[in-house]
């Protein structure tokens, strides 16, 4: 399984998520917060999955043994981290559009309570 595909499949289920939150809200409905904490470790679980895919295609990262298991527990910090050191200052921008992406589903909420 390539990175790329990862990816892929993770901005495509994050605009799904949000639409479908979005649809709800406009309807006057909110999705459950079972809901919210299944998205949360769905998309979790692709953004690891991409970090490690990742991994693999820049030899400048160290990889233990335990990589996968460390950025699953240690994400928070290591994200920003990964992202500025394979892609430098642009990282930043990856982590800002990761952070988006989480937050999609609000953020589309939020545009159709502004239209409203």
């Amino acid at each position: 399984m390539r990175s790329g595909f990862v990816l892929a499949v993770l901005v495509f289920s994050s605009l799904l998520v949000g639409g479908y939150e979005a649809i709800t809200f406009y309807f006057g409905h909110l999705v459950s917060y079972t809901f919210h904490v299944t998205w949360s470790l769905v998309f979790l679980a692709l953004l690891v999955t991409w970090v490690q895919l990742d991994s693999k295609e820049h030899h400048e990262v160290y990889r233990p043994f335990e990589f996968g298991f460390l950025v699953f527990v240690f994400w928070v910090p290591y994200l920003p981290y990964y992202l500025v050191r394979t892609r430098h200052a642009v990282g930043i921008v990856w982590l800002l559009a990761f952070v988006c992406l989480f937050y999609f589903g609000y953020l589309l909420q939020l545009l159709v309570y502004a239209v409203r």
